[in-house]
């Protein structure tokens, strides 16, 4: 039976969630990758585990199916809809409260027996930029990712005593290919070159004129996960070109 120490990833199926599963089991995990969407292609050193983060039972079930030896969650997952907020509908107001607020708490509180029994743990949250900041129509994504934060500063504090560290990572706009699809579409709408776009809308209020790569994000939890980052805990990073700065 393997020894590793296993990492739990939520939404690991693409983007950020895929390059920090692939870092962790780099940095020698086990990882479990708890998501509602199939992986693409099969990543064999990544196991899938079926998960709808927002529902109670379903974090139960995966987390029984991960085992007693998880020491690292990274809570990923995560989703966007914009609409003015008087025309913003509940059902997606909830979904996405669900699956970015209520999501890390689940899953936060299913890992903690394990952790405990380890005294010892790694909690990650990916929140945004817009965890500190507002931009018009994204309220639901706004609001979730607030709390996030706070809600992360609450479990640094409960956990600390049995050396689990709880931080937040905040990303700008990041190099996936969601978000070359968004380029495109400016470009085609807008009738602008890439780095136009880039520059104009995506890019305006970073000082670094570039989008943030996964592998930036994933290094970064690699890091919080690591030694080195043990008396780290109640934080949150920016890495988004100095947009939010001071924040």
């Amino acid at each position: 039976m393997s020894t590793k120490t296993t990492a739990i990833v939520t939404g690991a199926s693409s983007g950020i969630g895929l390059a920090i599963a692939e870092k962790l089991h780099a940095e020698g995990y086990h990882v479990i990758n708890w998501d509602l969407r199939a992986p693409a292609e099969t990543h064999p050193n990544i196991r899938h585990v079926f998960c709808d983060v927002s529902s109670e039972e379903a974090v139960q079930k995966a987390v029984k199916e991960s085992g007693d030896n998880i020491g690292v969650l990274v809570n990923n997952s995560g989703l966007q809809s914009m609409s003015p907020i008087a025309e913003f509908p509940l059902e997606k107001w909830n979904q996405l409260i669900g699956v970015m607020l209520t999501g890390t708490f689940l899953c936060t509180k299913s890992v903690i027996p394990s952790m405990k029994a380890r005294k010892a743990g790694r909690i990650i949250n990916i929140s945004s930029v817009h965890g500190k900041l507002a931009s018009p129509f994204k309220s639901a994504y706004v609001a979730a990712k607030h709390g996030v934060l706070g809600f992360a500063k609450v479990a640094a504090i409960e956990l600390a005593p049995d050396s689990i560290t709880v931080n937040t990572i905040c990303p700008g706009f990041v190099d996936t290919p969601l978000m070359r699809n968004q380029v495109k579409s400016q470009m085609e709408l807008n009738n602008l070159s890439e780095q136009e776009v880039l520059d104009r809308v995506f890019l305006k209020d970073s000082h670094i004129k570039q989008l943030t790569s996964p592998s930036q994000v994933a290094d970064m939890v690699a890091f919080l996960c690591s030694k080195s980052a043990s008396t780290i805990t109640g934080e949150a990073y920016n890495i988004s070109g100095g947009w939010g700065m001071g924040l």
